[in-house]
């Protein structure tokens, strides 16, 4: 279904040499073994917005972590979705990441949880989807898979401004206008 470049640990390669590899995946789109192109740890607006502009076949999918020495890429989302149309902003490090730290350690959090009847954890995907991206899950436990679908899909939460302020005020003041 999507196919995704991948730069190694964020660590962006050569545009060439992405721009090389994606002009062979385009073929593939165009044969339809593959419905959607992405890339994996670009953080940078103008190697993405080149991307764009070179790509034949348009970025669908940006996938990078959520984390704070990236900025939680509060400077890119806008770019990504009212410039350069991507569909899907898919967020991971979520809960190892700087953010998941803070999430477990902090009584604004946990009292928000508990008001929504959450644990911390699903509360902050929860968060990200109200950021307009799309938690990547990585548990291996059944039930924390379940919990975690139960209250983003089956039960989506519902956001109050003055929470959505204040978790992101505990993660960044920024992610939130």
């Amino acid at each position: 279904d999507s196919v995704l470049v991948h730069n190694f640990r964020a660590k962006l390669q050569p545009y060439e040499e992405t721009l090389r590899v994606w002009r062979v995946l385009e073929n593939y789109v165009d044969q339809g073994v593959i419905r959607h192109l992405g890339i994996v740890s670009v953080h940078d607006k103008d190697y993405l917005t080149k991307l764009h502009k070179d790509a034949r076949i348009k970025p669908a999918i940006i996938q990078n972590r959520f984390h704070s020495n990236r900025g939680y890429d509060i400077k890119l989302r806008p770019v990504m979705f009212e410039e350069l149309g991507i569909k899907a902003d898919q967020l991971f490090w979520i809960l190892t990441g700087s953010s998941g730290g803070k999430v477990r350690n902090n009584d604004v959090v946990r009292g928000i949880a508990e008001k929504k009847g959450v644990s911390p954890q699903v509360l902050l995907y929860s968060f990200t989807m109200e950021l307009g991206g799309t938690p990547l899950i990585g548990t291996k436990r059944v039930d924390h898979m379940q919990e975690d679908v139960n209250a983003l899909v089956t039960h989506k939460l519902k956001w109050e401004r003055e929470d959505l302020l204040a978790m992101a005020s505990v993660i960044n003041k920024d992610l939130i206008q």
